[in-house]
């Protein structure tokens, strides 16, 4: 590589928090004189998104509406999306590939190929029913495990998350824990206001917004959320009774949200990392996270924790948190300082190393 740029063709997608992901990467790589075709599928990219792309001269983006695997009869679309990032690939002749979906791995890329595990339906299935996906998400679950098994390296957000990607997928690629990243910066420090705060898909079972519904009752401080509240598969609108419902709000509109909230919460059943916790965690907030864990590993000793099947338990968790002032200042300042291991530099500098180290080997074996 010596003497010229590295190249990586690297997948997203616009629907979720895969898009902050791989834009922070993508800025954080900026430093080692990288150059990224990023192609990105799920919607087609909005006004803003494409705008965040354009801003860096070292990213080139490339747009389609293509559904992801996981969404609801995606599998034409799977099919022409494998065309298209495939002739993507032949067009550059990248160094690396760097995905951060399954499905598209050809057997004839000659470069090493980087899996990024940030969820799938299994392990969610089991994190949320309890049980295996049905078999109607069979052909899925193949996809994933074919991809997951083509790839030189599967890197995961924690330990804990990569552990269940294995029993679920049975892969035996090698692998890599790489912590999400995620920088933010306040241009002005504002007054902790008496509120919690939540962000979350109101449509997504996992996100177990319902628990707050009976807390919200019985608390002092009233509960807002941040979100989604159309299901993209069938297009009906969801609700939470007592909270107060902020509906989709933009990313400076929910950093506000969190400077001024005295609490964030999350009683997710899922999550394998949580980028909005990592926000909100800067914005200096005391935590009450589920007891997961893969949160556990993150945010321990840094947090407060209650069992999100266990309405009792988050409805106490809260009641103390509110009523001792000093406690929630303790937690919003070990959460601040945790906040501070998992920065944008030290992920791009992880990815980079990553990248080198593969590329190395794979020289040498030629």
């Amino acid at each position: 590589m010596e003497g010229k740029k590295m190249k990586i063709l690297m997948t997203t997608d616009t629907v979720g928090g895969v898009w902050v992901y791989a834009l922070e990467l993508c800025k954080a790589l900026k430093a080692y004189d990288v150059q990224i075709h990023l192609a990105a599928m799920g919607s087609w990219p909005s006004p803003a998104q494409q705008q965040e792309v354009f801003e860096m001269d070292h990213v080139l983006l490339y747009k389609s509406d293509y559904k992801l695997e996981w969404m609801q009869d995606p599998w034409e679309d799977v099919e022409q999306s494998r065309k298209w990032i495939n002739s993507i690939y032949h067009t550059i002749q990248p160094d690396i590939v760097h995905l951060n979906n399954y499905a598209q791995v050809e057997e004839d890329w000659t470069c090493p190929v980087v899996t990024v595990f940030h969820s799938c339906v299994q392990t969610w299935w089991q994190a949320v029913k309890g049980t295996s996906a049905p078999e109607t998400w069979n052909q899925y679950t193949r996809a994933v495990k074919d991809s997951l098994q083509a790839s030189d390296v599967v890197v995961t957000p924690t330990r804990a998350i990569m552990e269940k990607a294995k029993k679920a997928h049975q892969f035996n690629s090698p692998v890599q824990v790489i912590h999400n990243g995620h920088d933010l910066s306040f241009p002005e420090d504002k007054e902790k206001e008496d509120f919690i705060f939540c962000v979350g898909r109101l449509w997504d079972e996992a996100k177990n917004l319902e628990l707050l519904s009976g807390a919200a009752k019985k608390l002092s401080w009233p509960i807002f959320v941040a979100g989604d509240h159309i299901n993209p598969n069938t297009g009906r609108e969801c609700r939470v009774d007592n909270v107060t419902f902020l509906g989709k709000l933009s990313p400076d509109e929910v950093r506000d949200w969190m400077q001024r909230a005295g609490i964030f919460t999350s009683p997710t059943k899922y999550e394998p990392f949580g980028l909005a916790i990592l926000e909100a965690a800067e914005a200096g907030c005391a935590l009450a996270l589920s007891d997961l864990d893969t949160l556990q590993e993150l945010w321990s000793d840094a947090a407060a924790f209650f069992d999100p099947r266990d309405e009792q338990d988050a409805l106490e968790t809260l009641t103390r948190l509110i009523a001792d002032g000093e406690h929630r200042k303790d937690l919003a300042e070990k959460a601040k300082q945790r906040s501070a291991e998992y920065t944008s530099g030290k992920m791009g500098a992880a990815y980079h190393d990553l990248y080198t180290k593969i590329l190395k080997t794979k020289l040498e074996s030629v």
